[in-house]
This record gives C-alpha cells, sequence and structure tokens, in this order.
C-alpha cells in the first residue's frame, strides 16, 4: 500500500512538472522538449525525495514548497548551463515556469499530508 502510493505521488508529480516543463522551456529557451522531459524526470525525482519525503513533513507545505521552487531553479538552471554552456533561458521564463510549479506543488503537497488511512473511509453523510 504504501509503495503504491509513492509511485502513485511520483506519477503526480511528473507529470505535472513535465508538462509546465516540455510546454514553458521551449518557448523560453532553447531547452528542446526532449531536454525538458529528462529535466523533469531529474527534477521529480530530487524534489520528491529531498522535498517532499524529507522536509515536508518536518518543516511543513510553505517551506516544502519553497525548497522545491528552489531546487527547480537549481536543477534547470544547471542543466542549461550544462546543455548550452550559458544561461539562456528568459526572466519571464523563469518567472512563469517557477510560478506555476510552486503552485502545483503547494497543492500536490496537500494531497501527500492526508493520511492513508481515512482515504475512502469517510463516514456516510
Amino acid at each position: 500500500m504504501i509503495f503504491s502510493r509513492h509511485v502513485t505521488a511520483l506519477l503526480i508529480k511528473f507529470v505535472m512538472i513535465a508538462i509546465i516543463s516540455i510546454v514553458l522551456l521551449p518557448l523560453f529557451s532553447q531547452i528542446t522538449a526532449i531536454q525538458a522531459f529528462v529535466i523533469a524526470l531529474v527534477l521529480t525525482i530530487v524534489a520528491y525525495l529531498a522535498g517532499d519525503l524529507w522536509i515536508l513533513h518536518r518543516y511543513g507545505n510553505v517551506y516544502t514548497t519553497i525548497a522545491d521552487v528552489v531546487m527547480a531553479a537549481l536543477v534547470i538552471g544547471i542543466a542549461d548551463q550544462i546543455l548550452h554552456y550559458t544561461m539562456t533561458i528568459t526572466a519571464a521564463g523563469w518567472i512563469i515556469t517557477l510560478a506555476l510549479i510552486a503552485f502545483g506543488e503547494w497543492y500536490f503537497h496537500k494531497y501527500l499530508v492526508i493520511p492513508m488511512n481515512t482515504v475512502g473511509n469517510e463516514p456516510p453523510v
């Protein structure tokens, strides 16, 4: 049960980050859709392990969302530097991409903190 919850959470997080990355990064930088897909995969794993499994339950949603945005900026920035030897993403690209990731992560964290034993066991109305 716990394993399937982690798999489900990872899939939800990956789909959210992948959609944002694949749509926005090619629009605002020289990052291709394939590169954005790989960036989304790396970011999902890093942010889930560091943010969602470690920070969220210790410090709460606000700090975890901030940490996720910082991790997203670092992963995207480092990947852009490695791929193009310079920063190609525009200021608007940074703002829009990181704002949408923050918005998505905020609600994703709310999903994560739902206790497993209460889902589907609500009392009848």
